[in-house]
């Protein structure tokens, strides 16, 4: 926190990830902190300042020469903002190509900006702490999305609920079914039920998710003052007094679906296994801002579509 805060080595960092829509930044430990474009990793520095560039698989075939800014460039910001323009170049390349692979991680970076830093982000109920977390060490919990609700209209009252979110985009990702993996052989893709399954056991343990949501809380906190969060200044005190918000004892885990096909029956045939209080996101007026009145469960949503989902009930 100290290389990132004001006048840190990193600082560089957070001032053009404080400004620039395309880019998210997230704590990640012990591995430092890792900035993302469209989803991509672009660039990862540590407590000891090494710094380490964009992905190798991102890179043009015969591309051998690897992009790593030098820790002297983040003593101007200039020369940081040279090196992301050209990183962001190679992503968007990639991202041309029939290799594209970032289309749900892109729609994960967007409701961050949305409901952290855009102009609409002090309105919206949820504030994200992370995504694509994963808890290897542990009982391997894992979210797309991690935020917190935090009602815009209840702001006086500092209590929060944990929420973890899923993210698919299309109709097949959302399919469970068979498929491929990257080293070319079978494997069984996760549906819906296999995501619900998987917070259904990260609930079992409750010292587990307390411990979870302490934790997410903090980074919260942390990239509250480091600028990347806008809207939660009074969350953490009122008045002059510091005080601890109340998180509530149970999580929420909701599905976020993008472009998916309202037509189509894969959702229907999904659904059939999934408890009748599943909850959706819808979007808000065509928007990535999270509202907990655009929030459907599986039997609201089935009575919204009643031709697709009567018709392979």
């Amino acid at each position: 926190m100290r290389m990132l805060d004001k006048g840190g080595l990193l600082h560089p960092i957070v001032e053009i990830v404080s400004v620039d829509p395309c880019l998210d930044m997230e704590m990640r430990g012990d591995d430092g902190v890792m900035v993302y474009y469209r989803g991509g990793k672009i660039l990862t520095a540590n407590e000891t300042g090494a710094l380490i560039g964009i992905d190798q698989e991102y890179y043009p075939k015969g591309k051998t020469d690897e992009l790593i800014p030098k820790i002297e460039h983040m003593l101007k910001i200039e020369h940081m903002l040279e090196y992301f323009a050209y990183a962001k170049h190679i992503i968007d390349l990639h991202e041309s190509g029939k290799k594209r692979k970032l289309g749900e991680k892109e729609i994960q970076q967007r409701v961050v900006y949305e409901n952290n830093l855009s102009v609409n982000a002090e309105n919206t109920d949820y504030f994200v702490a992370d995504i694509e977390w994963a808890d290897n060490d542990s009982l391997g919990g894992r979210a797309d999305i991690v935020a917190f609700r935090w009602n815009h209209m209840e702001h006086r009252n500092r209590r929060l609920q944990l929420t973890l979110i899923e993210v698919k985009q299309g109709e097949n990702a959302i399919r469970t079914g068979e498929t491929m993996d990257k080293q070319g052989k079978p494997a069984v893709s996760a549906g819906l039920k296999k995501h619900y399954d998987d917070f259904c056991k990260f609930t079992s343990n409750a010292d587990y998710v307390r411990d979870v949501a302490k934790d997410m809380l903090n980074v919260l906190k942390q990239k509250k003052e480091l600028g990347l969060i806008k809207g939660i200044d009074n969350l953490f005190k009122r008045g002059e007094d510091v005080i601890e918000p109340e998180i509530e004892e149970h999580p929420d885990f909701i599905f976020l679906l993008g472009n998916y096909h309202h037509y189509s029956s894969v959702l229907c045939t999904e659904c059939k296994q999934l408890p009748e209080q599943s909850r959706f996101f819808l979007s808000s007026f065509t928007g990535y801002g999270l509202y907990k009145d655009f929030i459907v469960t599986k039997d609201r949503l089935m009575k919204m579509y009643p031709g697709v989902f009567n018709d392979n009930v």
